[in-house]
């Protein structure tokens, strides 16, 4: 709302922090009628102005919800919230909001809470005056196995096989004879691909694959096996500010909470994460997380390594 105040910005200031504000209530309810800069007769009988005005339907009744829009270098006070019941009861909207991107003093929120006033400050990483730069705190959980091979043969035949048999000997479908590689790159894969238990501890006695599998007994012929594989599943834990670098929305100072439908992240590389801090439990984070990411370490690259 363009008033004076101790505080003072510009008319330009104002405009734009109200197309702002019209511009994430738009994004945050895109079927929604959101206009800016309107004029309602007040049941007073006043020409009263609206900054930001959203009207929808609910069935057969109509909603009206005010935002009022305040561009003040301090915090909105308890004057200013009672100021703005009184324009939204003239005008009989079902909702009032005041939006100050300097925030509201603890008065302030204790009456708009009396009121029924939602309190907001805009969120929005667009370039312009109130450009927001944000950080979220995350977790990065990250999985790794040590692996043992075991297998058993049944068929009345001899079975010759060397210690490395693991990396060394092929291993087959049943039906359709095609060469599946060896034990080791199988298992490599199955784990990059998260078809084995993650959850940290000893995995025992898991089926290479889920299908019958052959295999060369050391005579010349193919035997059927059956192959398995146990997992000794660890885990490292990250800690650590991720940057957005795309948001709109708004931050609801009385219950401090952010309001949006979606956000971005840029890319994460591991070298970067292997510059956070490392904690030994998820409870041992400064902060809660907003997020915790989970990825394995793969198996395929760390034998390599």
């Amino acid at each position: 709302m363009s008033d004076d105040n101790e505080f003072p910005a510009t008319e330009a200031d104002y405009l734009k922090l109200e197309k702002l504000v019209a511009k994430i209530q738009q994004d945050l309810a895109p079927n929604s009628k959101v206009s800016h800069n309107v004029r309602i007769k007040g049941k007073s009988g006043a020409d009263r102005q609206i900054d930001v005005l959203i009207e929808d339907s609910i069935g057969q009744y109509s909603i009206k919800i005010a935002i009022d829009c305040k561009d003040y270098k301090a915090k909105v006070d308890i004057k200013d919230v009672e100021e703005c019941a009184g324009l939204f009861d003239d005008v009989e909207v079902q909702r009032g909001v005041i939006v100050c991107p300097s925030g509201f003093t603890p008065n302030a929120k204790a009456r708009a809470q009396q009121l029924q006033i939602d309190l907001y400050s805009p969120i929005d990483t667009d370039p312009h005056k109130w450009q927001a730069r944000l950080k979220i705190p995350v977790i990065c959980d990250f999985r790794s196995a040590a692996m043992s091979f075991g297998f058993r043969m049944s068929a009345p035949l001899p079975f010759t096989t060397p210690l490395n048999f693991y990396e060394s000997v092929p291993v087959f479908d049943s039906g359709s004879q095609e060469n599946l590689g060896t034990v080791l790159s199988i298992a490599s894969s199955e784990w990059d691909a998260g078809r084995y238990p993650t959850e940290p501890g000893q995995h025992d006695r898991i089926p290479i694959l889920n299908r019958p599998l052959m295999m060369e007994n050391g005579h010349g012929m193919k035997v059927p096996i059956d192959l398995t594989v146990g997992l000794l599943v660890s885990r490292q834990l990250y800690f650590g500010q991720f940057p957005i670098i795309r948001l709109s929305g708004f931050h609801d100072q009385i219950n401090d909470t952010i309001i949006s439908n979606a956000f971005e992240v840029g890319v994460l590389s591991m070298e970067e994460v292997h510059k956070w801090r490392r904690i030994g439990d998820i409870s041992e984070a400064p902060v809660r997380p907003v997020l915790t990411l989970r990825a394995l370490y793969s198996w395929s690259e760390m034998k390599s390594e």
